[in-house]
């Protein structure tokens, strides 16, 4: 016995809990520019001098992101407040927010971690860590008999 007919386009008949209180879904993008607290996508590219890392940082400034090496790691970290406010008439409108998330990557043994520039244009942050050359030369490949 079935109790619902399966289908692939069938919406929940009940909202989400978090619908329901805040009137969006987290991860709807559409619903509002501000930032809600997503995770800023990431691509890493292993080229011949460098590890190059590009994050998508809509919306953010060079003073809303702070880069660390920790144990190592390279960390990616931002925190955002913001507050707007609109007033028409007798009426006020005041909306405030605050969005923050951390990112972090173990570095390779190659990397050099003195070896790191950043650049922030057109909200993708660009990220080159320099290979260590001296790491590199050690390595080899070792046939197996």
């Amino acid at each position: 016995m079935n109790l619902f007919k399966w289908t692939k386009n069938l919406k929940p008949v009940f909202p989400n809990a978090i619908e329901k209180f805040f009137g969006k879904k987290i991860d709807d993008q559409s619903a509002s520019n501000e930032a809600i607290g997503t995770i800023p996508s990431v691509n890493i590219n292993d080229k011949d001098k460098a590890f190059e890392v590009s994050v998508a940082v809509p919306g953010l400034d060079k003073k809303d992101i702070k880069l660390e090496v920790q144990n190592n790691c390279l960390v990616i970290s931002s925190e955002k407040q913001y507050e707007k406010e609109e007033s028409e008439g007798q009426w006020m409108r005041k909306e405030y927010g605050y969005a923050s998330f951390q990112r972090m990557f173990m570095l390779p043994d190659n990397a050099d971690p003195e070896k790191i520039d950043a650049s922030l244009k057109s909200g993708i942050l660009k990220i080159k860590v320099g290979k260590n050359k001296q790491l590199e030369a050690k390595r080899r490949t070792i046939a197996v008999g």
